[in-house]
């Protein structure tokens, strides 16, 4: 945002809501690398900071940087909540940026957290876990990360990550009540997987191994969360025999409701090696 006379107090309001990368600079090309270093960093959307271009051939620029005790150009203030909290100058801007933008930027593992949530909003739920996920492999000692991968694999019905998640929770994890409240949400959802509709439906395909009971035991599997024993299952018809439809249907169905899970790309690959 080129800062002047007219918007030099919007520019500084925005600092009470999120920091202000505020650079002093002249047409000099001298300044040309720092100018180009923040205007890259910083866009006009970025939701964390904004960027403000005081150019000191302006006069109302001139009486900030003097105000602010600036000597040279280019010259970089940090100002948070109205109050400057970071000053850099010279070579040194485009040395310290990155430190500087890490303080008020969230790192890679948030960023994909926050888009988990987002999905999840959405309804998107394999998507969220995906992202979840991605997001606790870089920050693995952030328990609320912990927290809400688990609560997304539990909605997805995948009860084991979930057990692999909270099983052996270290001291200060299992007296948070997040962490209560998480295995009371497994317990119930692992005894909604063991429905006495789906032991039948075991038992019926135990006593007769038909194509119609495994399509029917596996699609059951699968509303269960129980995804990878349902693509076991018809993945062993149907590796006795390709030209089950049915089957093969059924297989592909379930596939197409794993976007985001690894198990989809390896049981692609599992089909198609027996395609070809």
């Amino acid at each position: 945002m080129i800062v002047t006379q007219e918007n030099i107090e919007q520019v500084f309001a925005t600092s009470m809501s999120k920091p202000l990368f505020c650079l002093f600079y002249t047409d000099d090309p001298t300044c040309d690398t720092a100018k180009n270093a923040l205007t890259t960093a910083i866009s006009d959307t970025n939701e964390y900071v904004t960027l403000g271009l005081f150019n000191l051939k302006e006069e109302i620029c001139q009486g900030v940087a003097l105000q602010l005790g600036l000597m040279n150009a280019p010259s970089l203030v940090v100002v948070d909540k109205g109050q400057p909290v970071a000053i850099a100058e010279g070579n040194d801007i485009v040395a310290h940026l990155p430190e500087l933008l890490k303080q008020y930027l969230p790192s890679e593992a948030e960023t994909l957290m926050r888009a988990a949530l987002q999905a999840e909003a959405a309804g998107d739920l394999n998507t969220a876990c995906s992202k979840a996920a991605e997001a606790y492999a870089q920050d693995d000692k952030n328990l609320q990360f912990k927290f809400i991968y688990a609560r997304m694999l539990i909605a997805q019905k995948n009860t084991a990550k979930a057990h692999e998640l909270l099983d052996n929770p270290g001291r200060e994890e299992q007296s948070m009540p997040e962490y209560q409240q998480l295995l009371s949400a497994l317990t119930l959802a692992e005894q909604a997987q063991n429905s006495p509709e789906l032991l039948e439906l075991a038992q019926k395909y135990e006593q007769d191994p038909s194509d119609e009971n495994a399509v029917a035991y596996a699609v059951a599997l699968a509303d269960a969360g129980k995804k990878e024993d349902a693509l076991v299952l018809l993945f062993a018809k149907l590796k006795a025999d390709l030209n089950k439809e049915e089957v093969k249907k059924t297989f592909l169905d379930i596939l197409s409701t794993m976007d985001g899970d690894k198990l989809q790309s390896t049981y692609r690959r599992k089909l198609y090696t027996l395609l070809h």
